[in-house]
């Protein structure tokens, strides 16, 4: 009897050992909530794309996207689990679901567009630089992104 108590002690010990881990693991990655308003319609798809650097937000080569539908002209986002670092968001109403921008022959988007921190300079594309924030572990962030509909 004794054998098998002592078992069941180190058994309840591993579980909570694993518990602790696994809550302490949650703690250090953090929760982006975009919120993405003034769509043109509920057509397509919101596209939101998240980026660790300037190169790979100029070469378009995101971190990770996400895409969610979009309801009452708005949408909302969520990358999870995401490590400490500078990273800015880009978002586009990929209203036709073509999965890319569209724009018209002078190059000016066609498509709702925006970006983490609403920095859309209007005769030029949104900037890593202009858009970045810093994540820190354990805290959770939300982005109220308005797109621009030219």
């Amino acid at each position: 009897m004794a054998y098998l108590e002592t078992r069941l002690k180190t058994i309840m010990k591993f579980f909570l050992a694993v518990l602790l881990l696994c809550s302490f693991q949650g703690f250090a990655q953090s929760k982006i909530t975009v919120q993405v308003s003034n769509f043109k319609n509920n057509k397509g798809i919101c596209r939101a794309c998240i980026f660790n650097s300037e190169a790979s937000f100029n070469d378009s080569k995101a971190l990770q996207c996400v895409e969610v539908t979009v309801a009452n002209k708005a949408a909302q986002a969520f990358f999870d689990n995401v490590t400490e670092g500078t990273y800015a968001i880009f978002v586009i109403h990929d209203a036709n679901g073509n999965n890319k921008m569209d724009k018209n022959f002078l190059g000016i988007p066609s498509e709702g567009y925006g970006a983490s921190k609403n920095n859309l300079p209007f005769a030029a594309a949104p900037t890593f630089e202009g858009n970045k924030f810093t994540v820190t572990k354990g805290f959770n962030y939300t982005f109220k992104i308005r797109l621009r509909n030219l």
